[in-house]
């Protein structure tokens, strides 16, 4: 019938997999966190960009994905813009690099390249929903995460939430937002694989950093390395779009 307690649907992609993306993903967000201690903004945007690549790597080899010509080039044009902005992010902002930065990073590289195709595959291989994803990997992720936090900067965070409490409110937005932003980057591993997801959230850093020259004209000076990345991120774009109108006109011929 239809009696009104809701019942957990049975889990359909192996409990292992999602072990195993949510403690990638657990690492890669606190190291990530701790990388930023030794690089700026500019220079972990710049790296970061390059998560695509080991994305695309792993997704072939673990996988058996196969892409298009058309995907490579595309993906290499989106690296390459994301990677120009961000190094003229550091021209009009220049810092310091430590070594552990870098190290820190490119750790952080291949772990988000195995949780985004562990991932792929609960998703496409096995079928499994979207909320269920979300479920195991997120919730098992955030435990873990919890417990770092708790064990390393319990007591720090407990006082700072007691002096200023209205970070909370924007603890509590960031999350929602957050929330928001990994339930469709989900939805679009689901329905397009890892490569094509990661590759919207590099098309997004370079968004990001378009649109401030709109809304900061003043501090944004238009670049060579900006000018260039611009044209890279057109490029991609119309890589992309060649590809999907040949598919088109192929699709329909008959």
């Amino acid at each position: 019938g239809g009696g009104g307690i809701a019942r957990l649907e049975p889990r359909v992609a192996p409990l292992h997999l999602y072990v195993a993306g949510a403690t990638t993903m657990a690492l890669y967000t606190s190291l990530g966190k701790i990388a930023y201690k030794y690089v700026n903004y500019a220079t972990g945007t710049v790296l970061k960009s390059a998560k695509l690549v080991p994305v695309m790597a792993v997704s072939v080899l673990w996988l058996r994905r196969t892409y298009t010509a058309h995907d490579y080039v595309a993906a290499g044009f989106m690296v390459a813009s994301a990677a120009f902005f961000g190094l003229g992010e550091r021209e009009l902002e220049p810092d310091g690099n430590q070594f552990m930065g870098f190290v820190l990073s490119f750790v952080c590289l291949g772990l988000a390249a195995v949780q985004s195709n562990v991932s792929d595959k609960c998703l496409r291989d096995y079928g499994a929903s979207v909320n269920e994803n979300m479920l195991y990997t997120n919730g098992i992720g955030a435990l873990l995460v919890m417990v770092i936090v708790v064990c390393d900067e319990g007591r720090a965070a407990a006082a700072y939430f007691m002096e200023y409490p209205s970070a909370l409110l924007l603890l509590l937005v960031r999350s929602v937002t957050f929330w928001m932003g990994a339930w469709l980057y989900t939805m679009l591993v689901k329905q397009f694989g890892a490569v094509a997801a990661v590759a919207v959230t590099t098309a997004r850093k370079a968004l990001t950093v378009m649109v401030s020259f709109v809304l900061f004209p003043g501090d944004k000076p238009l670049t060579v390395k900006y000018m260039l990345a611009v044209l890279l991120f057109f490029g991609a774009v119309l890589t992309e779009w060649s590809k999907s109108s040949k598919s088109r006109a192929g699709g329909g011929g008959g």
